[in-house]
């Protein structure tokens, strides 16, 4: 259960889609859109509203295959809340899982777990201001889930017990998930909503609410708030899936009917979210805070998209969107640049109110420059207005973003669908379907012309209700700017001289000469995988496999064993930001935002990569940009940029982020967890100012050219929507080409990574708030053998869902506690279990107890048939999901091809988890959780 985010306020367009042409049927064409018609629902959904008032939406989808996703959406959250309640919204979400009309306390979980389904995952609910949200994906495929699904959600909207005895057992959760949010961004967050929703009840209303309130309001307080406000008239159940719709509808119809008010209707509390016309400032210095922004946030009242011109006009503030943003991008990377990054981005407030913002990350005590700066730029957009290229590239953008999403209409995740009703239901955003956006769009992006996105851009940037929001480290040294000094850095903006955007024409390709292709030298079938290895003549083998899984979709990756554990430990930073700094720098002559602009509306990516153990080049493509990614991959080898501007970038960079390292305690933690995990280990040292010092510009262009001169070091892995006579030519011109010495040579270096022997304790002292953490980890040097680790990954979810039932549900002490695998593979040695969980200060000794206590009692008794069960449908249920999935096939044959294992196995993984027994696990968490080869690190305040 969590408690949902604070509306977003920056919401940048981030999309990277190609126009691909898509073969039209051979059929009249649907009649044109007229912008005055009213913005359609999506006739594939089956909606319908009860007697009683619950509105219901039906979809059948059969991605993924078998499983359902069902929301149950209550217009009821914290503004309803009464001054005594305030936090009882999310703490009434949290007892839907504590006993009900169909499931007596803790047999609802643990129900669902047995069909696969996991708390959190698969099992989970939010509380937000206006509504409270309950989600369940389950199965359809085993008899009874569904209809057990529709008895929990008709139990949540109206047969919750709400026992005196379990809301005293839950507060204690809900207290940690409080406590689990203080901290820096809190204390920053209370000093910031007072002006964001100015005088508005928002402001005092938080979903999480107020811990003494949460730790004394009797039963009575939450039954009052469940029998006020959740109606059947303000809900709505959303399920999309592998279902029949009609018997779902009847089960709706069964489940929910008899539902009725249980208390007379009560009229919400206007929260209107006032707009006064005036700056309202507010500068937050703390000494856990890590980085210095500014953002400027103007509020505009709420758009509302009814009829299909206001949907266009929706499309023309994303183009405005996405032009600001380009040139921000682009600005950022200058030598004199101002701010470190800058973006733009609307979103909602309120239902009743907006916002579009401006933000940037600054150098410390850059915070009046910085936000001088990005005010200049907006200002240069209302005066001047863009330029006709600029206008192409966001067009271009746009027509990618649908296309794609019409291309891929018959593969969406049904997750997906469920969100859209969803939010259709609670904030009335259109769900016409991707046909008919796709239909608008393609009709009306033509025709946005240079004046009406400079009218838009007026329009969003007109805001005379604003609230500028300045944040930045506490610390010696550091001067914190004043109101008037913010107020006159705005103002500066609005007196500067300015000129229009200029920009150099690009005139050349993205690959000025094509390479000579290489021969294929032989080629094979992996059995029963779908899978062909084709070797070239420089040497490189390709594992290619065609699937269905995503129409628009193409990923690959290249790789070579070596990486970063072949430079001296000396130069080992140096060689882990290589990478990045030929990401800065460009290739093939262009400078990075050149390419991104050769680029625009185009689905197509390849990045170079630097891991401890591999170096590779990884990348995505629509089937249409293949060769255009496949040229980045090529260029990335033979290539690389190598800009001073670029290196001057990333140090700027690099020291702003380290500036104020050893502020965040949690950044503090992490590093101790590391060190004491690897005995200290050269790799687990953080950045710091001394150690940036020592970088070299000459050191990271000498690694990268020598880690990737050798084609034949590589291997290549491609999956997804591509045709092997299309895709063996393209890999044979632009990956059998590359330069070679016929034979690999590169391998990883064993860097010595050790965990420690015996038993250390440690703590971390840092932070203010009255919150704690412990990682207790374990020596698990697991075999690379896939039975092993299916018996470890089966294992660590048995003890998780047992220190989950004790440290959770029985001792109301933690929020959540995980339990996972870390290993550096191929590098061996420093594999280890880690569980991790957070509490009150005072109590993590004893949970730590606890912790050995239960994991003892396991290697002693085993795990119960019942865990055991739970544990392998969760594998099964996933593993099924994960065989439709084009990013698992890539990683399971990479890793397969990296530890030289049998491709085989990915096939028969089923096998292996109906071969778990609870003896079976038994030994296992005898051998991978040692008691006499263990840490224990805690962090606990400071103050």
């Amino acid at each position: 259960m969590r408690t949902r985010k604070l509306p977003a306020l920056l919401l940048a367009l981030v999309i990277g889609w190609s126009l691909v042409a898509t073969a039209q049927p051979a059929v009249a064409p649907p009649p044109a859109i007229s912008l005055q018609d009213t913005i359609p629902f999506d006739a594939a959904v089956v909606r319908g509203t009860l007697p009683n008032g619950l509105q219901y939406y039906v979809r059948r989808n059969p991605r993924p295959a078998n499983r359902v996703a069902m929301r149950l959406a209550v217009k009821a959250g914290s503004l309803d809340e009464a001054d005594d309640q305030q936090g009882l919204a999310h703490f009434l979400e949290h007892m839907a899982f504590n006993g009900s009309a169909h499931f007596a306390p803790g047999e609802l979980v643990s129900f669902f777990e047995r069909t696969g389904a996991r708390l959190g995952p698969h099992v989970n609910a939010y509380t937000s201001f206006d509504e409270t949200v309950y989600m369940l994906d389950l199965p359809t495929d085993t008899p009874d889930v569904l209809s057990r699904g529709f008895d929990a959600l008709a139990d949540f909207a109206g047969g919750m017990t709400i026992d005196a005895g379990q809301v005293d057992k839950e507060r204690g959760v809900v207290v940690e998930e409080w406590r689990g949010r203080l901290g820096a961004s809190s204390r920053v967050r209370d000093r910031q909503l007072p002006l964001l929703y100015f005088q508005s009840r928002y402001a005092e209303r938080l979903p999480i609410g107020k811990p003494e309130i949460l730790r004394t309001a009797p039963a009575a307080r939450l039954r009052a708030f469940y029998d006020t406000w959740y109606r059947p008239d303000r809900m709505a159940l959303i399920v999309v899936g592998d279902i029949d719709q009609a018997a779902t509808v009847a089960s709706i119809t069964r489940a929910f009917g008899p539902l009725a008010p249980k208390a007379a209707a009560v009229p919400r509390t206007p929260a209107p979210v006032p707009m006064p016309e005036q700056l309202l400032v507010n500068v937050t210095s703390d000494p856990e805070v890590t980085q210095s922004s500014v953002q400027l946030v103007g509020r505009l009242p709420a758009q509302h998209q009814r009829i299909a011109s206001e949907y266009r006009q929706s499309l023309v503030d994303q183009i405005f969107v996405q032009m600001l943003n380009e040139r921000y991008a682009e600005l950022a990377r200058r030598a004199d640049a101002r701010f470190l990054a800058a973006g733009a981005g609307g979103g909602g407030l309120s239902p009743s109110v907006d916002t579009f913002s401006l933000s940037a990350r600054v150098p410390d005590g850059g915070i009046a420059g910085g936000l001088t700066a990005a005010a200049i730029e907006a200002r240069r957009v209302r005066e001047f207005g863009y330029t006709a290229t600029e206008l192409d590239r966001a067009k271009r953008w746009m027509a990618a973003f649908y296309e794609r999403a019409y291309n891929e209409r018959d593969k969406t995740e049904s997750g997906s669908y469920a969100q859209e009703y969803l939010n259709h239901f609670l904030t009335e955003e259109p769900s016409p379907g991707i046909d008919w956006e796709f239909r608008l769009a393609s009709g009306v992006l033509p025709g946005i012309s240079l004046d009406e996105v400079t009218t838009t851009a007026r329009r969003r940037l007109a805001s005379t209700s604003r609230v500028l929001l300045a944040v930045s480290p506490e610390k010696p040294g550091l001067a914190q700017p004043s109101e008037d000094d913010l107020r006159a850095a705005l103002a500066a903006a609005e007196t500067v001289a300015i000129t229009p955007w200029t920009e150099a024409t690009l005139t050349r390709r993205l690959m000025e000469k094509t390479p000579a292709p290489g021969t294929v030298q032989s080629t094979r079938e992996l059995p029963g995988l779908g899978v062909t290895v084709v070797r070239f003549s420089n040497g490189v083998e390709a594992w290619l496999k065609p699937t269905d899984f995503k129409n628009d979709q193409v990923v690959f990756t290249m790789y070579a064993l070596g990486g970063a554990s072949l430079a001296p430990p000396a130069d080992y930073l140096d060689a882990s930001l290589a990478t990045a700094f030929v990401d800065l720098s460009g290739v093939g002559g262009l400078t990075a935002p050149e390419v991104e602009k050769l680029l625009a509306g185009k689905i197509a990516s390849a990045s170079p990569f630097i891991s401890l153990s591999t170096h590779g080049v990884s990348g995505s493509a629509s089937p249409a940009e293949l060769e255009t990614a496949l040229q980045l991959l090529h260029l990335s080898l033979t290539q690389p940029g190598d800009d001073t501007d670029a290196f001057a970038l990333l140090r700027r960079r690099l020291d702003a982020m380290v500036a104020n390292r050893g502020r965040s305690p949690g950044e503090i933690f992490g590093e101790r967890v590391s060190q004491i995990n690897t005995s200290n280990h050269y790799t687990s040292q953080p950045i710091t100012i001394e150690s940036l010092a020592g970088i070299d510009r000459a050191t990271m262009t000498a690694f990268y050219r020598e880690r990737f001169k050798n084609a034949a070091d590589f291997t290549v892995f491609m999956v997804g929507a591509f045709a092997l006579d299309r895709a063996v030519p393209l890999l044979a011109q632009y990956v059998g080409s590359l330069p070679s010495t016929g034979s690999r040579v590169s391998t990883f270096k064993d860097v010595g990574l050790r965990f420690p022997t015996g038993v250390i304790n440690d703590g971390v002292k840092a932070g203010r708030e009255p919150r704690g953490q412990t990682v207790v980890s374990f020596f698990a040097d697991v075999p690379s053998d896939p039975v092993e680790q299916e018996r470890i990954g089966a294992a660590s979810t048995i003890l998780e869902t047992a220190l989950r039932d004790e440290l959770r549900e029985s001792l109301g002490q933690t929020y959540t506690v995980s339990v996972g695998l870390s290993q550096s593979t191929p590098q061996r040695g420093d594999g280890h279990t880690q569980v991790s969980f957070g509490a009150a200060p005072e109590n993590l000794p004893g949970m730590v107890e606890r912790v050995l206590q239960v994991i003892q009692q396991l290697q002693r008794t085993g795990p119960s048939e019942d865990l055991t069960g739970r544990a392998k449908e969760s594998a099964r249920r996933g593993y099924e999901t994960s065989l439709k999935q084009n990013a698992y096939w890539m990683r399971r044959l990479q890793t397969i091809h990296m530890l030289d294992g049998n491709p085989a196995d990915i096939l028969n993984r089923t096998e292996r988890i109906d071969a778990l027994t609870p003896a079976v696990l038994q030994e296992t968490l005898r051998k991978y959780f040692p008691m006499d080869r263990r840490t224990v690190v805690t962090l606990t305040p400071a103050s």
